[in-house]
């Protein structure tokens, strides 16, 4: 169940993506340039979608918040002594832990699969030279 949301949460990120991006100009050489470069941007956009979707719980569990409480010795138990210590940060330990205890939410799935598409798909056109005027 979790697994079908966070696809169809992806899905409509990417598709958001989409549809936001606007030709620059409308002429055969630009429509045989998107004909080139498209696949590997939308490759790009699946990858960082899927990916951050994916190693957000894992990471969340990596720095120590889990089902039973921040871990004794973690990065999470170092975040809560000095939000404790100073008085700042409590809100997102508490954040934080409810992500990795309760598991990330729709609405959280939503941004970081909409954000990590956004990434992989500049990242993809930066790197393949797609940015560039043919």
């Amino acid at each position: 169940m979790a697994q079908k949301r966070q696809v169809f949460v992806f899905l409509v990120s990417v598709m958001i993506l989409v549809a936001t991006a606007s030709p620059k100009e409308e002429s055969s050489s630009y429509w045989s340039y998107i004909k080139s470069c498209s696949a590997l941007k939308l490759g790009g956009a699946v990858i960082g979608g899927v990916g951050l979707i994916v190693a957000a719980p894992v990471v969340l569990g990596a720095a120590g918040f889990g089902t039973a409480g921040i871990a004794v010795g973690s990065v999470g138990a170092k975040a809560m002594s000095l939000a404790a210590t100073y008085g700042v940060g409590g809100g997102v330990v508490g954040t934080l832990q409810s992500a990795g205890a309760a598991g990330v939410g729709l609405a959280t799935n939503a941004v970081l699969g909409t954000a990590g598409a956004a990434v992989g798909y500049k990242v993809s056109k930066k790197m393949s030279g797609c940015d560039e005027k043919k």
